[in-house]
């Protein structure tokens, strides 16, 4: 639509122009000339053959750009893409406010709803009104008209451009219900700002969708669309209003509001938003994922494409996460603790729920997202080792292994020795491997890393989504028990999801559906899952990681690694000079791991600060908050292992394993008087899914780490 030139509206001086250029009564009687000619030709186009012919066959319409859009679980909005300085969402015409629809026509195109797509006395008494008035104030063009302009036709001033608008319109009309072409223009027409459409304008002006607008704010849109620049009410409300008091004095005339009405309308201008056009996003660290997937799958184009992108995420719990996070780094200040990171995946599927990468972005390196970035991963990455050894065969639960001083000749910082140290400084002696693990003890897990074998371990934690650890086999080291080896946080909470869904890997992924305007389905994330873990030993270390008993000798009985009301397996990890703390836990109904530190690898304050106390208890009251009235549910122990009672507490074992006096670090222990060992008869594990082509979620950058000093457990 043409916009109001406002030197246009000056009266132009009496007399004659240097040249010799016609006085305005001389260009008023041109003008009607020309006008008459326009409407013979228009009487005489309509009903020829050969003319109709050659304008009335629509074209392909012009693609406008349109935002791309990103919904949470529920269809909830997450976030409205789009380039700076322009926004386009089509919304259906039932989505869109009654008065806003009413105020259009009648402005616009009084009779839309009746009248044919032209009107020849409508373009005369325009044409008439603006050449006397020397204006634009009066449009000749209908609402079909208008859409036909937008969609299919350049700017034109030519007798031929003005046939085809009518043509177009027309045919228009012929093929669509006024219904979709009064839709069509409401989503294609331009209100300034940078946005075209009225659910764009409804957000840029007013901070509301398009079927929140009031009478007052919908008057005031509809009175734009003649010169929205000029009357931008943010720079000319003066002028924005006088247009209004139009759009009014039209609705009252033509029956579509009471005139006792208007007063109230017109009484006070509406109150405008902040006129931003910046994209809404509701989980920015989410989102900056989701632009990178899109990007990779659709190219840099994907802002203006129109797509609907249906993701995982929970947007309520990833608001109470991010809550969670910034607070909790807020209260850890004094320890130097600036940002943290967390992500909760459903294990049954793989699809993330919650995405925080930082505490927010007024946090020294709060731009980055941590939870994209490979970080060492501490004591957690004992989770590969322990599982790998069960399932060789090298380790049961309960096999004794001995913690002690203990150091290897080379392995170490520049290549000279590796001494081990137990986090806490001292040494338990011969302890269960489920004490061990469950207690975080270094040496022994160094014992069990070298006794099962570095390649083997690497394997198991490839195959449960570690897919940062890609280099070879050799160039890894016996610290990478201890997590000296960087990965991403969210691989660490899709390794956990094998254990949370008994030894399958779900990839992990959060965009589950996009389609095209039109609804066309153009991604579909794959459901495909893999068996890497047998479900015999997924329960084992399930049961090693949540008895609270395995924990006592290093951190006491009342931890934040119970959850209140749900049995819940957790594991810890701290990495050297206390850079990183860690923690993944899951139950069968959710996985969260998450992590605190400093972007810039800053070390923390030690005092008192572990994976315990630091990640554990952020994890904890996620964890409480998400599983809020969700029942406690844990798992029944597979079909095929063998249990022995001692002291009251069930242990676990593989067929072909069994308790055992040899000390994993040399000597033997007296064997403790146990009841003979009786198959545990429980129904069978489900079958094994089909293998998956991707182990992780595409868009997620997966740098690879170089190894630093080992960590020191936690």
């Amino acid at each position: 639509m043409r916009e109001l030139n406002p030197e246009s509206r000056q009266r132009p001086r009496r007399g004659r122009r240097r040249g010799g250029a016609a006085a305005p009564h001389g260009r008023q009687i041109v003008g009607l000339a020309l006008m008459g000619v326009l409407v013979a030709v228009v009487a005489l186009a309509v009903p020829t053959t050969a003319l109709a012919r050659a304008y009335s066959s629509l074209p392909p319409p012009r693609q406008l750009p349109t935002d791309t859009v990103v919904y949470g679980q529920g269809n909830q909005l997450v976030a409205d893409l789009h380039p700076s300085g322009t926004s386009r969402i089509p919304v259906p015409l039932n989505q869109i406010a009654p008065a806003m629809q009413k105020a259009v026509v009648a402005i616009e195109d009084h009779s839309f709803w009746t009248a044919p797509s032209f009107d020849v006395g409508r373009i005369v008494e325009a044409g008439v009104y603006d050449l006397i008035h020397h204006s634009a104030a009066q449009g000749a063009s209908t609402i079909p008209e208008q859409v036909a302009k937008l969609l299919y036709l350049t700017d034109n001033k030519s007798i031929t451009y003005k046939v085809k608008e009518i043509l177009y319109g027309n045919e228009l009309t012929s093929h669509l219900s006024r219904s979709q072409i009064l839709d069509d223009y409401l989503n294609d027409v331009y209100f300034g700002q940078g946005a075209t459409g009225i659910q764009a304008a409804a957000e840029t002006y007013f901070g509301v969708s398009a079927a929140q607008l009031t009478l007052p704010e919908a008057t005031l849109l509809a009175g734009l669309l003649p010169a929205p620049s000029y009357l931008d009410p943010f720079s000319n409300m003066a002028g924005a209003r006088l247009r209004q008091q139009a759009v009014v004095a039209a609705m009252v005339k033509y029956g579509e509001l009471p005139a006792r009405e208007a007063a109230a309308v017109l009484a006070k201008p509406p109150a405008l938003g902040s006129g931003s056009e910046a994209p809404v996003d509701n989980a920015p660290y989410f989102v900056d994922q989701v632009r990178v997937w899109l990007q990779q799958h659709f190219g840099s184009g994907y802002a203006t494409m129109g797509l609907r992108v249906y993701t995982s995420l929970n947007v309520a719990l990833n608001q109470k996460a991010q809550q969670l996070v910034t607070a909790d780094i807020a209260r850890h200040q004094a320890m130097h603790m600036t940002d943290g990171a967390l992500v909760a995946e459903d294990p049954a599927t793989g699809q993330i729920e919650v995405w925080v990468g930082g505490a927010g972005p007024n946090v020294p390196g709060g731009e980055i997202d941590m939870a994209a970035v490979a970080r060492q991963p501490g004591s957690t990455f004992k989770l590969f080792t322990y599982s790998t050894a069960i399932a060789d065969h090298q380790v049961t639960m309960t096999t004794p292994v001995l913690d002690s001083p203990y150091s290897l000749p080379t392995g170490g910082p520049g290549g000279g020795p590796f001494v081990v140290h137990d986090y806490e400084g001292t040494y338990a002696g011969v302890v269960p491997i489920q004490v061990a693990l469950g207690n975080s003890l270094n040496v022994p897990a160094v014992r069990v890393e070298l006794a099962t074998g570095i390649p083997q371990i690497l394997t198991t934690a490839r195959a449960m989504g570690v897919t940062t650890l890609n280099g070879p086999d050799s160039s890894y080291g016996p610290s990478m028990t201890l997590g000296a080896y960087p990965i991403p946080l969210w691989e660490l909470a899709q390794a956990g999801s094998v254990f949370a869904s008994q030894g399958v890997l779900h990839p992990a992924h959060f965009v589950n559906t996009v389609e095209s305007q039109t609804g066309q389905i153009l991604y579909q994330a794959p459901t495909a899952a893999t068996q890497v873990l047998s479900p015999q030993v997924a329960y084992i270390m399930n049961t090693i990681l949540s008895r609270n008993s395995n924990r006592l000798l290093a951190f006491g009985p009342n931890t934040p690694l119970i959850l209140p009301g749900h049995t819940a397996a957790i594991k810890t990890g701290t990495s050297n000079s206390y850079r990183d703390n860690l923690a993944v836990g899951w139950t069968p109904q959710l996985v969260g791991a998450d992590w605190v530190g400093n972007a810039n690898d800053a070390p923390m304050y030690g005092g008192g600060l572990n994976g315990i106390s630091g990640a554990a208890s952020l994890w904890n009251q996620f964890m409480e908050a998400a599983l809020a009235g969700v029942p406690n549910h844990w798992y029944t122990p597979p079909q095929g292992l063998v249990s022995r009672t001692v002291n009251g507490e069930v242990d676990y074992y593989l067929p072909g394993t069994g308790p055992s006096t040899k000390v994993l670090g040399g000597g033997s222990v007296t064997p403790s008087p146990t009841p003979t060992p009786t198959p545990v008869v429980t129904p069978s594990a489900p079958a094994t899914p089909s293998a998956s082509p991707s182990p992780s979620p595409s868009s997620v950058p997966s740098p690879s780490g170089s190894p630093q000093a080992p960590g020191p457990g936690g």
